[in-house]
């Protein structure tokens, strides 16, 4: 049955390829790259330099989930060349320097290309458009991944206008060849959001739809491990009043219902099956700073790649029953400034609570980050 539900979902996120124009979600869109191609760009060989210094404090002391400090900078270094409006090709290096450490982390080449079906819908082959640029809920994805994790590789389609927004893609995490003794290891996602009213129109309502499949295991390994098919999806109603002539640029009020599945459970790893929560989130967008209010409840609720504190579980630590909360009740508050402080240059600071309410208890985290994203004419024949 859960197969059959994941084609559904896959057909019709393809054929509809669902899009949309703003971030009902909040994450620091200081940390964004749009996969747009520009027709200025074209016949030119280019430098791609995008270097993020960033400072992440999360004084966590919940038994789901453990604090940790991430102070660090990440670089990305790449040379492209675009012919035309339609396709460009890109090859570098990404690395992590954590401060504190001698060595770099997540060192590896950096190889994009990206074709423009159309100047609106986009395929990426290698290297993806990941992290924070998916615009997932934080039930299903902890932004900060988008400083620690390696950069997703695999095939992407961005599909985005006026109306509708769609992010499909496919991360391949571990390749294995025949008679790997490691089993294969990919990440299915979809991002998408349709706008039901014109975005002229001062009152706005779009429906979003999340997903995110994780699977190990394959034919041709010969590991023994079980085979792992999880995954996590969200859906609801986003809603956003803009305002004119004030400091205040515009209120909204999403309601989201989030839920997990999955397939071959193993207790000893996962010892929830499924679970569904919900998440209604206020949002107030002051530029430049943005404010959310959110609650989540749920009950028995695991998410592979999303913020721990909104799970039930310590994934590190499932049998120990001191570190499960299996019914979750937590506001989540968060102030954020965002700011484009020169050309290619942005700043970014926020300040993130999380109350429990059946512990009455606070969890918090704060950071900043300084972004340096720019591209440089190499040559122009």
């Amino acid at each position: 049955m859960f197969n059959h539900s994941i084609i559904r979902l896959f057909s019709y996120s393809v054929i509809q390829l669902f899009i949309i124009s703003a971030h009902a979600q909040w994450f620091p869109y200081t940390l964004a790259t749009t996969p747009a191609l520009s027709e200025a760009d074209s016949n030119k060989f280019t430098l791609r330099t995008d270097i993020t210094g960033f400072f992440k404090n999360n004084e966590y002391f919940s038994p789901v989930a453990v604090g940790q400090t991430l102070p660090g900078v990440s670089i990305l270094l790449t040379a492209d060349y675009q012919i035309s409006g339609k396709f460009r090709a890109e090859a570098g290096m990404y690395a992590v320097k954590y401060s504190g450490e001698d060595q770099f982390s997540n060192v590896q080449p950096f190889i994009r290309m990206q074709y423009s079906i159309t100047p609106n819908f986009n395929m990426i082959v290698g290297n993806l458009y990941g992290g924070v640029n998916h615009r997932l809920i934080e039930p299903l994805y902890q932004w900060e991944r988008h400083f620690t994790d390696k950069p997703e590789s695999g095939l992407q389609f961005v599909l985005h206008n006026d109306r509708w927004f769609a992010d499909v893609w496919i991360n391949w995490q571990h390749f294995i060849r025949r008679g790997s003794p490691l089993p294969e290891m990919l990440t299915f996602g979809v991002s998408t959001s349709y706008h039901l009213l014109r975005p002229s129109r001062r009152f706005g309502l779009n429906i979003p739809l999340q997903l995110l499949i994780h699977h190990t295991g394959g034919q041709i390994d010969t590991s023994s491990d079980p085979m792992i098919v999880l995954g996590n999806a969200a859906t609801g109603i986003c809603s956003k009043w803009k305002i004119t002539d004030s400091w205040l640029r515009s209120v909204g009020l999403d309601i989201y219902l989030a839920g997990y599945y999955d397939r071959y459970p193993n207790e000893d790893l996962r010892p929830y099956k499924s679970s569904l929560g919900v998440y209604p989130v206020l949002r107030i967008d002051a530029m430049p700073f943005e404010m959310m209010a959110g609650y989540w409840q749920t009950k028995k609720y695991y998410s592979f790649m999303g913020e721990p504190l909104f799970g039930s579980f310590d994934p590190y630590h499932p049998l120990n029953p001191e570190k499960r909360l299996p019914e979750r009740k937590m506001i989540a508050f968060k102030i954020a400034y965002n700011i484009n402080l020169l050309k290619g240059v942005q700043l970014g600071t926020q300040v993130e609570t999380y109350t429990d309410l059946l512990r009455n208890e606070t969890d918090y985290s704060f950071g900043i980050h300084l972004r340096f994203n720019d591209r440089f004419l190499f040559t122009h024949p």
